[in-house]
């Protein structure tokens, strides 16, 4: 009678054992397999563990940053060049390159080189309009923040300038680049240090506009060229209405 007892004991303490060895896994294993998902999520979100990855804005994750393209020290020889963009006549500094626009919403675009890098300033034009400057002007602001990933708000300095028929809007603002890397899509840039110069011209037919924005230090050598170019603007004598 007492082996029997003493067998139904070992057994019952065996199967105990047992029952306790299967149950332990199930409760640490789950949480190893969360904790390896979520590093995979957060890599998948934000892989270079940049706590600005997604937009203040409510923008999707940011492109991977890119270096400069073609970083140069520049002399700024004070030469222009004249140049004639579908009905709109200006001229630009001697440095700065044309070459056609990428796209079919571009009328051109112009290089401008420097120590930060290339940038490319665009200009475009779309039929009906693409709206007034006002809104054009909030739109881009919502492309940049600061350098802590505020809002840039009053950062931005906002300039018109009369040249009648002509009515010339110009921003110029700096921090972090956050726009679209196409239009409509929810990848962003993520380009701290950069700046944007930007200028809409408004007076003979659908809006131009003029669109720089890129590296800081090379915006900050071209600026002077910049207005200088915006001084020089007139609407051609046969510009399109």
């Amino acid at each position: 009678m007492t082996r029997v007892c003493t067998l139904s004991v070992l057994f019952m303490l065996s199967a105990c054992q047992s029952s306790e060895a299967v149950k332990a896994p199930a409760k640490v294993e789950p949480a190893k397999v969360d904790a390896k998902e979520a590093k995979l999520d957060a890599k998948m979100v934000n892989p270079h563990g940049n706590p600005h990855a997604i937009s203040p804005h409510g923008a999707g994750p940011q492109a991977a940053p890119q270096g400069p393209i073609n970083p140069k020290d520049v002399t700024i020889s004070g030469g222009v060049r004249a140049e004639e963009i579908s009905g709109l006549s200006l001229s630009v500094p001697a440095e700065w390159s044309r070459k056609p626009g990428s796209n079919p919403m571009r009328l051109a675009e112009f290089v401008l080189p420097g120590p930060g890098g290339e940038v490319t300033m665009v200009v475009s034009r779309f039929a009906g309009g693409g709206g007034d400057a006002t809104a054009n002007v909030e739109r881009w602001k919502t492309q940049f923040t600061r350098a802590d990933g505020s809002d840039i708000g009053d950062a931005a300095k906002v300039t018109v300038v009369d040249k009648a028929p002509l009515k010339i809007t110009t921003l110029d603002l700096e921090g972090t680049n956050i726009a679209p890397v196409t239009p409509g899509a929810p990848e962003r840039y993520n380009e701290p240090e950069s700046r944007l110069l930007g200028a809409i011209v408004e007076g003979s037919g659908d809006p131009y506009f003029f669109k720089a924005a890129g590296s800081a230090k090379t915006l900050s050598i071209w600026e002077p060229g910049f207005r200088a170019a915006i001084e020089t603007m007139a609407a051609s004598p046969n510009a399109a209405k």
